[in-house]
Formats: C-alpha cells, sequence, structure tokens
C-alpha cells in the first residue's frame, strides 16, 4: 500500500519532527481514509439520502415514526381490507375472522380500539374442508368489505368470505363495539368465495330505481368461479318493499365477463362506471392475454322483463383501457391494479404481466374519452375463425345500449324494443374504440417494480398537484409528486421523491388507504400507519422542491414544511426560462463553492461533493482538465476524491462533473513541500491550540469562582435556622 509510505526526504535540517512521525500522521491520515469510505454504506443503512449512493430519499421505519398494531406476532390474520370512517374516527380493518377498529390518528392506542370476532360458521367450514380447501387460509371467514347504512344512524353493512359460502351481516356500532342486528345474510356476489379474489362494491345514493340507496358488486356467484357477476343485488339495507329486483350482467356468459379481477367502481352522474382486468377474447386466436377495461351501466337500469334477459342489465358496455408507452413498436402495461377518482378524471395504476419483465404504470383517463368510445361502434368476431370488427351501424339499436334517459323514458312505459333486447342477448358488448390515455403517455412509469396499490391527494400546495402513494409486492411505498405541465394540453412533470421502507422483510402490501397526513396500510402480519410530511429527510434542494409538502429555507439551508413565506417552492421556480439548476441558483446563489486547500507533502486530502442538488451516478474528477487516475486517486462511494501521499505535482485546480457535464464541486490545491511551509503551517496550528487552550482554562477558572461562591453561600445558608424554627 504505497501511500503508507511518506515519499519526502528526511536531509533537510530545521524539521521539529521526523520522518518516523510524519508516517505516523499519514497513517491516521488513511484511517480517515477509510471511515470516509464507509460514509456511504451507513448512510445506505440508514436510509439517509447521499448524492451518488441512492436516487432518492428512502426512509426506514426509525425514521418514518412508523405506528404498527397486529394482534398476533406469530401467525398472520391478512389485514387485507381497510376502511377509514369518520364519524366514528376508526379506521376499520377486515381481516381474518374478526374487525378492528382503530383510532386514526394512532392506530396503536388502545383505550378506544375496537376488536370483535367474526368466526366461520362450523358447517361452511366443514364444507369448505371437504372441498379440498386449507383449513388455515381458505377456509376461514375473512372481512371483505363493509359499509354504513345511509338511513339508519351508526348502522353498517358487512361482508365476508365465510368459509367459501359468502356471508353477510347488519351490525350496529355502539359504545365501541358492534351489536349484529342481523346475521347469516346472503353475502354471494358481493364478497368473493376466494379469499385472494378481488372484488368491488359501492353504495349508490341517488339515481336508482325507486329512489332508495343500492349496491353495486361485481365478484363471483359460484364456487368454481364460471359465472362472474356485476350487478345491483336486492336492497340488503332497507326494511322496505323493492322497488325492482336484482338486475346483473349475463350468467355464464364469458364475453360479457371473463376471468375478471374487479378493482375499483364509482358513482358518476346516471352512471356507475367499474374497472376491471379480465382475459381478453378478442385475443384468443393468438393466445391467452390479458387486458384492462372499463364498463359501465345505468344506475336506473331495471334489466329485461323476460327469457335470457330477465334480470339482465340493457345498458351494460364495456371498452379496453390503453396504457402504454407510444412508439413504433408500443409499450403495453395491460394488467390494472387499482384506480383513483379526482374529479373528472381517473388515475389508474398498471403493471405489466407478472411472467414477463416486471414494470408499473400511472396513466391518467378524462371522462369524456370514456364516454367518446362509448359512443362509438360494438365490436364483434361472426365466426371464430374471423377476425373482431366493428359492428355496422346499422345493426346497432336505436336507442342505444346505454341511453339512460331513453331507458328511463321507456321503462315508465314499459317498453323495451326488441330490437334492443336481441342486441343485448347475442351482443358481448365489448366497444370497437379503446379509450386512450390523456396525454397520450404514462404520467409515470418504473421498471423492476409490480405497485398493486394506489391512493392520491390533490392540491396539497394549492396548485392543482397531485401527491400519490403506490405500494408494492415487496413491502415498498413510494411516494409520487406530479407538477402540473405549462398549459392543459402538456403532461405533468412527475417525480418519484421518496421510499418508504416501513420494514425489513418483503411482504406484500394488499390494502393502501389515505386521511389527511397518514397512510394507511394492510399486509398479513400488520397495519402500519406513517405520516407522510418528512421534508427534514430532505438533503438536497431539488429533492426537497419536488415534493408538494415541502419547502427550502435559504437561511437555515434546510428543508421545511411548505408553511412560511421564505420557502423556495417548486412553483416559485422559473422552469418555462432556465433549466432547473439555473432557476435555483437565481434563488440560492451558487450550488457549489470554490475552496482552496493547503495540505502537507505526504499527507492526505479529502475533496467533498457537497452541491446542493442532488446527483444520480458517480462523478468524474479532473485536475486541469485531465481526468485524474492512479492508485493514490480513490473515488468514495459518496463521490468524494481523496488523493493519498500527496506530491507536489498534486497541486492544481480539481474538477468534479456529474453524468450531465455539470460541475458539482471545485478545489484548489496546494501541496506544501519546503521547510519553511510546514513550519508556518504548524506554528498556526501550534497558535490555534494555545488559543483554545486558553479558553479552556478561562472556563477552568470561572467555574472554581462559582464554586467557592456556592460554597460560601451554602455554608451561611446552613448556619441560619429553618423559617419558623426555634
Amino acid at each position: 500500500m504505497d501511500f503508507l509510505h511518506h515519499s519526502s526526504s528526511s536531509k533537510g535540517k530545521g524539521y521539529f519532527f521526523s520522518p518516523k512521525q510524519i508516517s505516523a500522521q499519514t497513517l491516521m491520515c488513511y484511517f480517515v481514509t477509510v471511515c470516509i469510505l464507509l460514509t456511504c454504506s451507513s448512510h445506505l443503512a440508514s436510509g439517509q439520502e447521499s448524492s451518488g449512493c441512492d436516487t432518492v430519499t428512502r426512509l426506514h421505519a426509525e425514521e418514518l415514526d412508523l405506528k404498527l398494531f397486529q394482534d398476533s406476532t406469530k401467525h398472520p390474520s391478512y389485514y387485507r381490507y381497510l376502511k377509514v370512517d369518520l364519524k366514528s374516527n376508526y379506521l376499520f380493518v377486515g381481516a381474518m375472522n374478526r374487525i378492528y377498529g382503530l383510532v386514526l390518528n394512532n392506530i396503536e392506542l388502545e383505550s378506544k380500539r375496537l376488536n370483535q370476532q367474526f368466526p366461520p360458521l362450523p358447517k361452511s367450514m366443514y364444507l369448505c374442508k371437504i372441498n379440498g380447501k386449507s383449513e388455515s387460509f381458505d377456509c376461514q371467514n375473512h372481512v371483505r368489505f363493509m359499509v354504513r347504512n345511509l338511513t339508519e344512524p351508526n348502522t353498517f353493512y358487512m361482508c365476508s368470505t365465510g368459509s367459501y359460502h359468502p356471508i353477510a351481516y347488519q351490525l350496529q356500532l355502539r359504545s365501541n363495539q358492534f351489536s349484529i342486528v342481523k346475521e347469516n345474510l346472503n353475502g354471494i356476489g358481493i364478497c368473493p368465495y376466494d379469499p385472494t379474489d378481488n372484488i368491488t362494491a359501492i353504495l349508490v345514493e341517488k339515481g336508482n330505481p325507486g329512489g332508495i340507496p343500492s349496491l353495486f358488486a361485481g365478484s363471483y356467484a359460484n364456487l368454481i368461479k364460471s359465472d362472474p357477476i356485476f350487478w345491483r343485488p336486492p336492497n340488503p339495507l332497507e326494511e322496505v318493499s323493492l322497488a325492482a329486483d336484482f338486475v346483473r350482467t349475463i350468467a355464464n356468459r364469458n364475453d360479457w365477463l371473463n376471468e375478471p379481477q374487479f378493482v375499483g367502481s364509482f358513482d358518476v352522474d346516471d352512471y356507475v362506471y367499474v374497472f376491471f382486468r379480465e382475459v381478453a377474447l378478442e385475443y384468443t386466436n393468438c393466445g391467452k392475454k390479458i387486458y384492462s377495461r372499463v364498463a359501465r351501466v345505468c344506475k336506473n337500469d331495471r334489466g329485461g322483463r323476460d327469457g335470457l334477459i330477465k334480470n339482465t342489465w340493457v345498458s351494460f358496455v364495456k371498452a379496453r383501457l390503453n396504457c402504454s408507452i407510444p412508439g413504433e413498436y408500443p409499450y403495453y402495461f395491460d394488467e390494472i391494479q387499482d384506480v383513483y377518482r379526482a374529479g373528472e378524471r381517473f388515475y389508474a395504476l398498471f403493471t405489466t404481466n407478472i411472467n414477463g419483465l416486471t414494470a408499473s404504470a400511472i396513466c391518467v383517463y378524462d371522462l369524456k374519452n370514456i364516454d367518446w368510445a362509448f359512443s362509438g361502434p360494438f365490436k364483434e368476431q361472426n365466426d371464430k375463425k374471423l377476425i373482431w370488427l366493428p359492428v355496422p351501424e346499422g345493426e346497432v339499436p336505436q336507442p342505444r345500449p346505454g341511453d339512460c334517459a331513453a331507458l328511463g323514458s321507456m321503462r315508465r312505459n314499459e317498453q323495451l324494443p326488441y330490437k334492443l333486447t336481441n342486441f343485448v342477448t347475442r351482443s358481448n358488448m365489448l366497444m370497437d374504440r379503446a379509450v386512450s390515455h390523456t396525454y397520450g403517455k404514462p404520467i409515470f412509469y418504473k421498471s423492476n417494480s409490480l405497485m398493486t396499490k394506489l391512493v392520491g391527494v390533490q392540491n396539497v400546495a394549492g396548485l392543482n398537484e397531485f401527491v400519490f402513494f403506490t405500494s408494492t409486492n415487496t413491502g415498498v411505498i413510494y411516494k409520487i409528486a406530479a407538477w402540473p405541465g405549462l398549459t392543459s394540453l402538456d403532461a405533468p412533470k412527475t417525480y418519484h421523491v421518496t421510499t418508504y421502507i416501513p420494514f425489513s422483510d418483503k411482504r406484500p402490501i394488499w390494502s393502501l388507504i389515505m386521511h389527511k397526513n397518514w397512510v394507511y396500510f394492510g399486509t398479513d402480519m400488520a397495519v402500519g400507519q406513517i405520516e407522510v410530511v418528512k421534508c427534514d429527510m430532505y438533503k438536497k434542494i431539488d429533492l426537497c422542491i419536488y415534493d408538494p409538502h415541502c419547502g427550502w429555507d435559504i437561511v437555515l439551508r434546510e428543508c421545511q414544511p411548505n408553511n412560511r413565506e421564505r420557502l423556495i417552492t417548486y412553483d416559485k421556480i422559473d422552469l418555462l426560462s432556465y433549466s432547473l439548476e439555473e432557476a435555483i441558483t437565481k434563488q440560492v446563489g451558487h450550488l457549489y463553492s470554490f475552496e482552496k486547500v493547503s495540505k502537507i507533502s505526504g499527507s492526505s486530502v479529502s475533496m467533498d461533493v457537497d452541491y446542493l442538488l442532488h446527483i444520480s451516478g458517480t462523478v468524474q474528477w479532473t485536475k486541469g482538465g485531465t481526468p485524474v487516475s492512479g492508485k493514490r486517486h480513490i473515488l468514495a462511494k459518496d463521490n468524494s476524491l481523496i488523493v493519498t501521499d500527496l506530491r507536489k505535482s498534486d497541486e492544481g485546480t480539481y474538477e468534479a462533473k456529474d453524468e450531465s457535464g455539470r460541475i458539482v464541486a471545485r478545489y484548489g490545491l496546494l501541496v506544501e513541500t519546503n521547510k519553511e511551509q510546514i513550519e508556518q503551517r504548524w506554528m498556526r496550528k501550534f497558535d490555534q491550540w494555545c488559543d483554545e487552550f486558553e479558553r479552556y482554562q478561562e472556563d477552568i477558572r470561572q467555574w472554581e469562582r462559582k464554586c467557592q461562591s456556592c460554597c460560601q453561600d451554602s455554608a451561611v445558608t446552613n448556619a441560619l435556622p429553618a423559617l419558623g424554627g426555634k
């Protein structure tokens, strides 16, 4: 190891240290160098942001102020359903055989916690086991849906898997405990048989037949999953005669629903929209492939009167959702995982198939684009050997399926034209047009990550921006900021600002929900709560201002919550006229400082990169424009340059450039080699030590004077009698 040996001559006179002492000093510098090399590794271990070590701020449990609830540390409880209920101030957690009510502000608080058991029925459990299902998981009672009754206070409808026999309950909340009003209600078609299936259910208040609140749900209607269903079941929440019978998709028709996995449903004006993925029937001539869909039904649809169309939607239509990276050969994200609505827009989370290259994307869909697809031609296959083609306009009945106004008018007169009912009976109700994503591309995508859940919040900073949180099948949560483009036609600028890693192992996150500044998530072993405003963890200006919750304090040179005037925030930098670096420079001045460093020959020097913006990847160091190289030049993981066994030839100006060509550090190095320079340097250091020692002595003298004063006061006090004493 050459840099452990001192290279200067020992023949000069007047040195007050020997070559042996110099070697000892150099050895000390070597150990300092080792410490610097280990710095980046420690940053990664603790989750701290460090330029060149990581691409975004990574926060682990100890930095997240993570709150956890788990009923058992040994056995999984399968916390797979979460619901925020503001009236009771509870986070309701649907688990295996239980419902928990956790206090929203702190899920670890035990004083008001609700914990109620809903065990499976013995008969259902027995039948489940003889059908070959596992007793420990399949044949238990997994709670999957819960909703408040809109007409009776503190009353809830809840359904669960019921040991492969879906069961429902009507509950009443009293004194932090549920009492069962009705049990053993039929939950088939609302909750799944299989605990691993995705379902959707929504309570629609207005627009239904009879004007009563009604559920709309998507699930399976039998154990072997041959009958997928999206329907409006008989109303289980009202003690009144039904204004309308149930209405559903056609039974056992895979051209309507083909092995669907439902991910979300929404009440929008006259319609209920439902999002799901299914095996694409139009692709079967080429193999098996999954497509994502959006379907729509009229809320006032009472179904057909008789025959094959009795109790069947006459307004059901569906279309493919296109989420792809454009190009000559587009890259498709075909499998929708979750969807979030904001006004007239839907933000949907997609993934590639798990058997291929893993990637995830967020695509945006405007309601008008969805309705445009539903107003276009239908798609059909006249023969199984032929390709799918648009249905001629003349064969589409008028009024069209899905025309809610016309449907309501016909229903009032008890009239459904034969052409309409015949078309619905034979058609697959698939539209020829795919729903195009807004901006023509995903607003965010990430490779090597399988994201499964999505929640969002808008206008954190009041600028029409979005903050998304996505969770993965490996226990990671991503915080993604989407700032509006320059015009309404421009795609938003999206930034992956933070990665939350709440667990040391890679466990799937099954449920994700947000309330105020908290994100709650459910895994098989625990429910977690994290606070999403963690501005003090951003160590660089750009990472700070990308997050709408935060801004950079120029005076304190640190990231603060976005509620102060003097902060630099994303909206205050001019990205229209300048690059990011130029815009921030105009706010804070230079992003790095030119430092002059003087060192003794034979010692070592470390030149750090203290750039105020985040640096991705490694940097290239040069001296006088020439790249540095050699055994004595060490590039540490935090991008600092360490030069050992300094020589006169090492003098010069050093610059570091990142992969974008930005200068991120600059140093002027002077190497002292003659006796006078070294003596003067040590004399200056000796004077500093003397000054420090004098300050230390003065502190000792002040302490002694105070001590003497205290001792004298104590002696006087002890000599006097106590107040009231004799």
